[in-house]
């Protein structure tokens, strides 16, 4: 791999221990209270779910597809986030928290198997713009990064 892959994986693993710091130091109620919006449990299983679906996705685009989450851009990923909410519904914050890493874990073995060139230069077009597995890992450290500021503001 090479020196920009590296940085981007860092990146990525940085923005989910931040994540994960953030949702360990929340108490029991404020893990599984919505302050306003989702429940900080939510946001967990949602990331759960969307490192999942950046496995999906990044195979699809290596295939020149576009990754069936699209499908439900046009509402905000409402449905994709609704079954990553449900298909993780659990309140142990421990458990939660171990799977997340796990999902972490398998969605790195995915990326560091791919040859650097399939990183940039593979990709989908999806109205203005290219999908490709280097933006779908920096939308997901974004998400990240916004959960928590929303997480510590009080507004998931």
């Amino acid at each position: 791999m090479n020196d920009a892959l590296e940085s981007a994986l860092a990146a990525l693993k940085k923005a989910k221990d931040r994540f994960a710091d953030g949702i360990a130091e929340l108490t029991e109620a404020q893990f599984v209270e919505p302050p306003n919006g989702w429940a900080p449990r939510d946001v967990l299983a949602h990331l759960i779910g969307w490192n999942f679906l950046t496995i999906e996705g990044v195979r699809a685009v290596l295939c020149g597809e576009l990754p069936s989450y699209f499908a439900d851009e046009a509402n905000d990923y409402s449905a994709v986030n609704a079954e990553s909410v449900a298909r993780y519904d659990d309140t142990d914050r421990t458990r939660l928290l171990a799977r997340l890493e796990e999902a972490h874990r398998q969605l790195v073995a995915v990326l560091r198997a791919l040859r650097p060139e399939e990183w940039v230069h593979a990709g989908v077009r999806y109205r203005d713009w290219t999908i490709t597995v280097v933006n779908s890992v920096e939308a997901l450290r974004q998400d990240y990064e916004v959960h928590l500021k929303r997480i510590v503001e009080g507004r998931s």
